[in-house]
């Protein structure tokens, strides 16, 4: 059963990027659009995981693994810091 698609995506493009996408998607034996919205979407999950996870040497694993085990004492100044309100959102 075919996903219905119901969103619509534009771009503009310039007139070398247009042909080197309809060269490309034509080998790829794709339409343009599905070679664009895979290749977007490679692109999206590969952007995503280096976000959600790191990298760390053996010593850095060794350091970040003892700092969560034997975390810092909050001072007065981090105590006066997380009571301020917030200036930005994590949304």
């Amino acid at each position: 059963m075919a996903t219905i698609k119901d969103e619509r995506l534009q771009i503009r493009v310039n007139p070398a990027d247009k042909t080197l996408l309809e060269r490309a998607a034509a080998v790829s034996h794709l339409t343009v659009s599905s070679f664009v919205v895979q290749a977007a979407a490679l692109k999206a999950d590969e952007v995503l995981a280096e976000r959600s996870s790191i990298r760390l040497s053996p010593d850095a694993a060794a350091a970040f693994s003892d700092a969560l085990a034997k975390p810092a004492e909050v001072n007065d100044r981090l105590a006066a810091a997380l009571r301020r309100t917030r200036k930005f959102s994590w949304g």
